[in-house]
Protein backbone atom coordinates (compact mmCIF):
# COMPACT_ATOMS: atom_id res chain seq x y z
CA UNK A 1 0.00 0.00 0.00
CA UNK A 2 1.27 3.52 -1.12
CA UNK A 3 0.88 6.76 0.23
CA UNK A 4 -1.79 7.86 -3.05
CA UNK A 5 -4.17 4.79 -1.71
CA UNK A 6 -4.02 6.98 1.94
CA UNK A 7 -3.83 10.42 1.12
CA UNK A 8 -7.31 13.10 1.55
CA UNK A 9 -7.88 16.45 -0.19
CA UNK A 10 -10.87 16.69 3.16
CA UNK A 11 -7.83 18.89 5.63
CA UNK A 12 -7.80 22.39 5.11
CA UNK A 13 -4.55 24.20 3.58
CA UNK A 14 -3.12 27.71 4.96
CA UNK A 15 -1.95 30.11 3.14
CA UNK A 16 1.10 32.63 3.84
CA UNK A 17 -1.47 35.37 4.65
CA UNK A 18 -3.29 33.52 7.12
CA UNK A 19 -3.08 34.86 10.95
CA UNK A 20 -1.69 32.45 13.76
CA UNK A 21 -5.09 32.53 15.24
CA UNK A 22 -6.84 31.34 11.85
CA UNK A 23 -4.31 28.69 11.47
CA UNK A 24 -5.40 27.70 15.23
CA UNK A 25 -9.16 28.02 14.95
CA UNK A 26 -8.64 25.60 11.98
CA UNK A 27 -6.48 22.93 13.54
CA UNK A 28 -8.76 22.88 16.96
CA UNK A 29 -11.89 22.10 13.93
CA UNK A 30 -10.35 19.31 12.23
CA UNK A 31 -8.94 18.30 15.94
CA UNK A 32 -5.28 18.40 14.18
CA UNK A 33 -2.12 19.67 15.60
CA UNK A 34 -0.57 20.89 12.22
CA UNK A 35 -1.67 22.10 8.93
CA UNK A 36 0.00 22.36 5.38
CA UNK A 37 1.48 25.49 3.95
CA UNK A 38 0.36 25.85 0.38
CA UNK A 39 0.79 28.82 -2.12
CA UNK A 40 0.19 28.25 -5.70
CA UNK A 41 -0.50 24.81 -5.72
CA UNK A 42 3.12 24.49 -4.35
CA UNK A 43 3.61 22.45 -0.65
CA UNK A 44 5.88 25.03 1.18
CA UNK A 45 6.37 23.61 5.16
CA UNK A 46 3.78 22.49 7.67
CA UNK A 47 2.96 24.97 10.52
CA UNK A 48 2.54 23.46 14.30
CA UNK A 49 0.56 24.52 16.98
CA UNK A 50 3.53 24.80 19.07
CA UNK A 51 4.51 27.42 16.14
CA UNK A 52 1.56 29.38 16.67
CA UNK A 53 1.74 29.01 20.39
CA UNK A 54 5.43 30.53 20.25
CA UNK A 55 3.81 33.83 18.10
CA UNK A 56 4.14 36.95 19.97
CA UNK A 57 1.15 37.96 18.40
CA UNK A 58 -1.12 35.26 17.22
CA UNK A 59 -2.89 37.94 14.57
CA UNK A 60 0.33 37.90 12.50
CA UNK A 61 0.76 35.78 9.58
CA UNK A 62 2.49 32.17 9.53
CA UNK A 63 4.51 33.68 6.89
CA UNK A 64 7.69 33.09 8.69
CA UNK A 65 6.80 30.97 11.40
CA UNK A 66 8.45 27.78 9.87
CA UNK A 67 10.33 26.43 7.50
CA UNK A 68 9.87 22.73 8.73
CA UNK A 69 8.66 20.86 5.36
CA UNK A 70 8.10 16.85 5.97
CA UNK A 71 6.52 15.27 3.12
CA UNK A 72 6.58 11.95 0.81
CA UNK A 73 6.01 11.12 -2.89
CA UNK A 74 2.64 9.36 -4.11
CA UNK A 75 4.38 6.32 -3.96
CA UNK A 76 6.21 6.20 -0.74
CA UNK A 77 5.27 2.37 1.03
CA UNK A 78 2.96 3.01 4.08
CA UNK A 79 5.40 1.66 6.09
CA UNK A 80 7.82 4.86 5.04
CA UNK A 81 4.75 6.81 6.12
CA UNK A 82 4.99 5.30 9.55
CA UNK A 83 8.34 5.91 10.65
CA UNK A 84 8.14 9.56 9.34
CA UNK A 85 4.57 10.03 11.38
CA UNK A 86 5.98 8.21 14.09
CA UNK A 87 9.74 9.90 14.12
CA UNK A 88 8.25 13.60 13.61
CA UNK A 89 4.57 12.98 15.82
CA UNK A 90 3.14 14.33 13.34
CA UNK A 91 -1.03 14.22 12.75
CA UNK A 92 -0.78 15.33 9.06
CA UNK A 93 1.68 14.25 6.62
CA UNK A 94 1.60 16.05 2.68
CA UNK A 95 1.81 14.55 0.13
CA UNK A 96 3.90 16.01 -3.24
CA UNK A 97 4.70 14.52 -7.04
CA UNK A 98 7.57 15.37 -8.22
CA UNK A 99 6.80 18.91 -9.03
CA UNK A 100 6.42 19.75 -5.36
CA UNK A 101 2.57 20.65 -6.27
CA UNK A 102 0.56 19.61 -3.15
CA UNK A 103 -1.65 16.59 -3.80
CA UNK A 104 -3.59 16.10 -0.12
CA UNK A 105 -2.36 14.89 3.15
CA UNK A 106 -2.17 11.64 5.33
CA UNK A 107 -3.74 11.85 8.69
CA UNK A 108 -2.67 10.24 11.79
CA UNK A 109 -6.09 8.85 12.05
CA UNK A 110 -6.25 7.48 8.61
CA UNK A 111 -2.90 5.88 8.85
CA UNK A 112 -4.06 3.98 11.66
CA UNK A 113 -7.05 2.87 10.08
CA UNK A 114 -5.23 1.24 7.00
CA UNK A 115 -2.32 -0.45 9.66
CA UNK A 116 -5.92 -1.95 11.16
CA UNK A 117 -6.99 -3.24 7.60
CA UNK A 118 -3.59 -4.55 6.89
CA UNK A 119 -3.72 -6.22 10.39
CA UNK A 120 -6.85 -7.54 9.32
CA UNK A 121 -8.17 -6.27 12.81
CA UNK A 122 -11.62 -7.18 11.13
CA UNK A 123 -10.67 -11.12 10.77
CA UNK A 124 -11.71 -13.37 13.06
CA UNK A 125 -9.11 -15.38 14.70
CA UNK A 126 -6.39 -15.80 17.39
CA UNK A 127 -3.50 -13.39 17.87
CA UNK A 128 -0.34 -15.38 19.22
CA UNK A 129 2.64 -13.20 21.03
CA UNK A 130 5.88 -15.22 21.09
CA UNK A 131 8.84 -14.27 23.64
CA UNK A 132 12.14 -15.72 21.56
CA UNK A 133 16.22 -15.24 22.10
CA UNK A 134 17.71 -13.69 19.11
CA UNK A 135 19.27 -16.56 17.76
CA UNK A 136 16.07 -18.82 18.03
CA UNK A 137 14.37 -16.83 15.13
CA UNK A 138 12.69 -18.78 12.43
CA UNK A 139 10.04 -17.08 10.74
CA UNK A 140 9.98 -19.98 8.19
CA UNK A 141 9.65 -23.07 11.07
CA UNK A 142 7.27 -20.71 13.01
CA UNK A 143 4.75 -20.71 9.79
CA UNK A 144 5.43 -24.33 8.94
CA UNK A 145 4.03 -25.29 12.35
CA UNK A 146 1.09 -22.51 12.25
CA UNK A 147 -0.13 -24.32 8.72
CA UNK A 148 0.64 -27.85 10.42
CA UNK A 149 -2.26 -27.17 12.21
CA UNK A 150 -4.66 -26.26 9.12
CA UNK A 151 -4.00 -22.25 10.17
CA UNK A 152 -2.78 -19.54 7.85
CA UNK A 153 -0.62 -16.66 8.85
CA UNK A 154 -2.47 -13.68 7.85
CA UNK A 155 0.33 -11.40 9.46
CA UNK A 156 3.36 -11.30 11.19
CA UNK A 157 4.85 -8.22 13.14
CA UNK A 158 8.20 -8.57 14.86
CA UNK A 159 10.61 -5.85 17.31
CA UNK A 160 13.16 -6.00 19.93
CA UNK A 161 12.05 -5.51 23.51
CA UNK A 162 14.43 -2.96 24.70
CA UNK A 163 13.95 -3.86 28.44
CA UNK A 164 14.75 -7.82 27.92
CA UNK A 165 16.22 -7.81 24.42
CA UNK A 166 14.05 -10.27 23.61
CA UNK A 167 12.38 -10.78 19.95
CA UNK A 168 8.73 -10.58 20.22
CA UNK A 169 7.00 -11.66 17.46
CA UNK A 170 3.30 -11.50 16.64
CA UNK A 171 1.35 -13.89 14.50
CA UNK A 172 -1.81 -13.16 14.04
CA UNK A 173 -3.79 -16.59 12.56
CA UNK A 174 -6.85 -17.39 10.88
CA UNK A 175 -8.40 -19.90 13.23
CA UNK A 176 -10.60 -19.06 16.52
CA UNK A 177 -9.18 -22.05 18.44
CA UNK A 178 -5.27 -21.41 18.39
CA UNK A 179 -4.91 -24.42 21.30
CA UNK A 180 -3.11 -27.09 18.58
CA UNK A 181 -1.26 -24.44 17.48
CA UNK A 182 0.03 -22.83 20.61
CA UNK A 183 0.69 -26.72 21.77
CA UNK A 184 2.92 -26.85 18.16
CA UNK A 185 4.99 -23.69 19.01
CA UNK A 186 5.62 -24.77 22.55
CA UNK A 187 6.69 -27.92 21.82
CA UNK A 188 9.46 -26.94 19.26
CA UNK A 189 10.48 -24.12 22.25
CA UNK A 190 8.47 -20.92 21.16
CA UNK A 191 7.29 -19.69 24.26
CA UNK A 192 3.84 -18.06 24.27
CA UNK A 193 4.15 -14.92 26.56
CA UNK A 194 0.22 -14.48 25.77
CA UNK A 195 -2.27 -15.39 23.27
CA UNK A 196 -6.22 -13.95 22.39
CA UNK A 197 -8.61 -15.63 20.63
CA UNK A 198 -12.19 -15.83 19.34
CA UNK A 199 -14.06 -12.56 20.62
CA UNK A 200 -11.31 -11.40 22.95
CA UNK A 201 -9.44 -9.75 20.57
CA UNK A 202 -11.05 -6.01 20.64
CA UNK A 203 -10.58 -3.40 18.02
CA UNK A 204 -8.98 -1.25 21.27
CA UNK A 205 -6.56 -4.31 22.06
CA UNK A 206 -5.50 -4.59 18.35
CA UNK A 207 -5.26 -0.29 18.32
CA UNK A 208 -2.99 -0.80 21.55
CA UNK A 209 -0.58 -3.60 19.74
CA UNK A 210 -0.43 -1.12 16.76
CA UNK A 211 0.39 1.79 18.81
CA UNK A 212 3.37 -0.40 20.96
CA UNK A 213 4.43 -2.09 17.12
CA UNK A 214 4.72 2.38 15.96
CA UNK A 215 6.66 2.67 18.85
CA UNK A 216 9.39 -0.51 18.52
CA UNK A 217 9.34 -0.51 14.76
CA UNK A 218 12.62 1.08 13.40
CA UNK A 219 13.37 0.60 9.74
Amino acid sequence: MFSKELLTNEIPVLNLRDTGNFSLSQMEDYKLKHLPVVSEGKYLFLISEKDIFGMENPDDSVENRSRYAPCVSENTCILEVLQIVNHNRLTVLPVVNSQGEYLGSITLDRLLEKLGELCNTGYKGALIALELNLPDYSLSQMIHLVEQNNAKVLNVFSFIEEKTNKQIVLLKIDLEDASHVLRSLERFNYPVRYYSQKQLLTDEIMRSRLNELIFYLEL
